[in-house]
């Protein structure tokens, strides 16, 4: 009797005769042709997929980041300065607003020349801050909020009383070139003068002299602030293993200051040529052209290697996300910024609704309203480079705060609009409240810049203490001489009472914003200008198969009722998810009630997020 064949034989072989005829070769076009057909309409309907299904978000593009200056959030130990132990006591504040990342500028050993930005050792607290231990539970603490911390990175100079610069001012090995230093020039008559006419940010000459090096420092702030040699391959793995430092103890992220400084020409003899259009006088930066002494080229390298360093740290955590953040400041155009994208930071700040207010109002004398606003917001999504992510800043510790810019009454309609925009919002603390500045005297001035330069010229009125509640000092510190005054208005400008009140208050309309900004469509839908004009700003955000909302803001200074386009018009009702506090107030609109998107009167500051009835395609 014959062996029975294999099955599996039989199997193969039938498709090694299949695959031998012409009919395979059919086959295998029919399959070809199907999946063409079936990839041709996804690739036509990418937009609406993309619109329809959440991106893959980094949680630093999901957050609110909360910038904290150490000296004035929370004093723990009554010696007038905020600190860390504060910081800490004051973190269930953050879930309440519901925001998610905090941003802490310089709390390291430092002469405080400049409070802090002049460091003096990076791998250590200040013990006005308090020390390394508070520090960790400081992080654990806000970690086990689910609050990411993001700390401040002063990476381009330290203080002149860094150990670094003492043995580099000596000639000690191998700290000789990590500062930089050039010999004078001689001039004919045989006198030694600076190297070259570079200028400080700060005024005047950038070089230094030496006595005891015989040699000329290089420093682009304060003489106190000799600027790093990145140069030097050493300098670059010191700063390195800083943020290894930070990194280790599960810091989530990096604010780099300053970063068009970091480097500078490598002739150090070469001058700047003249600025012609500039008005600044000649012991001013602006007199010269810079490109010798900011955001020279080879600062990309460096931050190239910053990124690496993050990087390494991806698969260090437990969590879904596993990135550190870094984000550098600059305020410079797109064309600047967006250089700092392609060396590797998520995001270099942009400070263009910044700058816009303030130079709306040097020129015009007047605020910068609806179209200003408009405008300067259109500027970033216009030259934001493809797959890059936009943010947003309105004020922080070297700008005068929205509330003295814009007035009280439309520090609800500024937060709307800082909170509603694609990209990352950064908040400067007191700003949820409506903090203003604060006045200082030229001898009560505590800013180096401010002393240099006059009041005028001081950052002081920004930097008062957090205002918590309307007790002495309004719950900032027990002590009798804070290091700044807090501002008068306390007793009805502060958390609790805000918090508590039975009306409507900036600090509810912020929360109700921070809350509502996680819909899909706020939180990466797309942004469209409906309709703009002097008075009004209105914008729609939308995702697909997601709600829908119009925000509409009157930045003028009457009344108007406005009416939306038809294809607005014809969507339906829009109900009220959010309503500036005084609109609320004073009974014009109600959360949750129905408008009609025609004959919307609203009053100067008034300002609506409404969620469309109807949401559209």
């Amino acid at each position: 009797m014959a062996p029975e064949k294999d099955p599996d034989e039989l199997k193969k072989g039938f498709c090694w005769k299949l695959c031998q005829s012409r009919l395979c070769l059919v086959l295998v076009f029919l399959g070809m042709a199907a999946g063409i057909a079936v990839s041709v309409p996804m690739v036509l309907l990418s937009k609406s997929l993309r619109e329809r299904f959440a991106p893959d978000m980094k949680w630093w593009q999901k957050t609110i980041v909360y910038q904290i200056y150490p000296r004035s959030f929370q004093d723990s130990d009554d010696d007038g300065v905020g600190d860390l132990r504060g910081i800490t006591s004051r973190l269930d504040h953050f879930q309440y607003l519901n925001v998610k990342t905090i941003w802490l500028s310089p709390f390291y050993p430092s002469p405080m020349r400049d409070f802090g930005y002049d460091v003096s050792n990076y791998v250590d607290v200040d013990p006005k801050f308090g020390n390394l231990s508070d520090f960790d539970d400081m992080l654990k603490t806000a970690h086990g909020k689910d609050l990411r911390v993001v700390i401040d990175f002063v990476a381009g100079h330290t203080s002149s009383d860094h150990p670094w610069f003492q043995l580099s001012q000596n000639r000690t090995s191998p700290y000789e070139d990590y500062y930089i230093w050039a010999n004078g020039t001689t001039l004919p008559n045989r006198t030694i003068v600076e190297p070259s006419n570079w200028m400080s940010v700060f005024g005047n000459s950038s070089w230094q002299w030496s006595d005891e090096r015989r040699q000329y420092y290089y420093h682009a702030f304060l003489a106190k602030q000799p600027t790093l040699n990145y140069r030097n391959p050493t300098v670059v793995e010191e700063m390195k293993n800083v943020i290894r430092f930070w990194m280790d103890r599960g810091v989530d992220g990096i604010r780099v200051d300053a970063i068009p400084y970091i480097m500078v020409s490598e002739d150090y003899y070469q001058d700047q040529a003249r600025n012609y259009t500039a008005t600044a006088v000649w012991t001013k930066p602006a007199y010269y052209i810079t490109n010798l002494t900011k955001n020279v080229p080879d600062i990309g390298d460096i931050v190239k290697g910053w990124r690496e360093v993050l990087d390494s740290y991806e698969d260090s955590d437990d969590d879904d996300d596993k990135s550190r953040f870094m984000i550098v400041e600059l305020y410079d155009t797109p064309e600047v910024r967006n250089r700092y994208f392609e060396y590797g930071a998520d995001m270099p700040f942009n400070f263009d609704l910044v700058t816009a207010l303030d130079n709306h109002y040097q020129v015009h004398g007047n605020f910068c309203a609806a179209i200003c606003i408009r405008d300067a917001i259109n500027n970033v999504y216009d030259n934001l480079p493809k797959g890059k992510w936009a943010n947003f800043v309105l004020s922080n510790h070297d700008n005068r705060r929205a509330a003295s810019r814009m007035g009280e009454l439309y520090v609800d309609a500024v937060n709307m609009v800082l909170l509603t925009l694609r990209g990352t919002p950064t908040t400067y603390y007191g700003e949820e409240i409506g903090m203003e500045d604060i006045f200082v005297s030229y001898q009560d001035t505590q800013d180096p810049f401010g002393k240099k330069y006059g009041p005028e010229k001081s950052r002081d009125p920004e930097r008062s203490p957090m205002q918590w509640d309307d007790n002495k000092n309004a719950g900032f510190t027990n002590s009798s001489h804070p290091w700044l005054a807090v501002h008068p208005n306390y007793t009805h400008v502060n958390v609790e009472w805000e918090k508590n009140s039975t009306n409507t208050t900036t600090l509810k309309v912020y929360r109700d914003l921070a809350i509502l900004r996680e819909e899909p469509s706020l939180q990466y839908g797309l942004l469209k200008f409906t309709d703009v004009n002097p008075d009004i700003l209105s914008y729609l955000r939308s995702a697909e198969e997601h709600p829908h909302f119009l925000v509409v803001i009157n930045f003028g200074q009457v009344p108007v009722t406005h009416d939306f386009p038809g294809a607005l018009v014809n969507r339906g009702q829009g109900r009220v998810k959010v309503v500036t506090s005084q609109a609320a107030n004073e009974g014009r609109f109600a959360k949750d009630s129905s408008v009609p998107l025609t004959q919307i009167k609203l009053q100067p500051g008034d300002g609506l997020v409404l969620e469309l009835a109807e949401s559209g395609k």
